[in-house]
């Protein structure tokens, strides 16, 4: 059975603590933990914005690039209202600003490849560019109206993963 310990935010497990590997006074290599998870966080983050080929990926990617290094302005911190940062002062805020491509519609952030809300995951990226490039929360605003006013529904109301038809995920 695996049993973990949150510290400052942090998952440690008890048997890294046990064995040693995990001390409150060991530091990562980042200053994006407080302490050293056991592994090159770095790495991985490096891993994760480079592997993503589809809409949802490069959100996805963006929301956790935001939460390890400006967790602060994360839903993990106080993020309303919505602050103004220079893409340039934020990992998140520059890999999403080379991964939105602005279109319109179902598009509006990047293409879903047929999915009603795939690009929807690069919203929160595009509504905090949008504090210094309204290009952006247009496109936010524009992606969300797809999505709450045309998208295809279910006959209960369900919003459809998919543009073409009405499906269910």
């Amino acid at each position: 059975m695996f049993r973990s310990l949150v510290i400052s935010s942090t998952l440690v497990s008890f048997s890294s603590i046990a064995s040693g590997a995990f001390s409150p006074t060991t530091r990562a290599a980042s200053e994006a933990f407080p302490f050293s998870p056991g592994f090159d966080i770095e790495a991985v983050t490096e891993k994760a914005v480079s592997l993503p080929s589809h809409s949802w990926e490069y959100g996805t990617a963006t929301e956790a690039l935001l939460e390890l290094y400006d967790a602060e302005h994360s839903v993990f911190g106080r993020p309303f209202p919505i602050p103004t940062i220079q893409p340039q002062d934020s990992r998140s805020l520059t890999y999403a600003k080379e991964k939105i491509v602005i279109g319109t519609g179902a598009n509006a952030l990047s293409d879903g490849d047929g999915a009603v809300s795939d690009p929807a995951s690069l919203g929160v990226g595009a509504l905090m560019l949008g504090k210094t490039n309204q290009t952006y929360s247009a496109a936010a605003k524009e992606q969300a109206d797809f999505i709450i006013d045309e998208a295809p529904r279910w006959f209960n109301g369900a919003i459809s993963h998919r543009v073409s038809v009405t499906e269910l995920w």
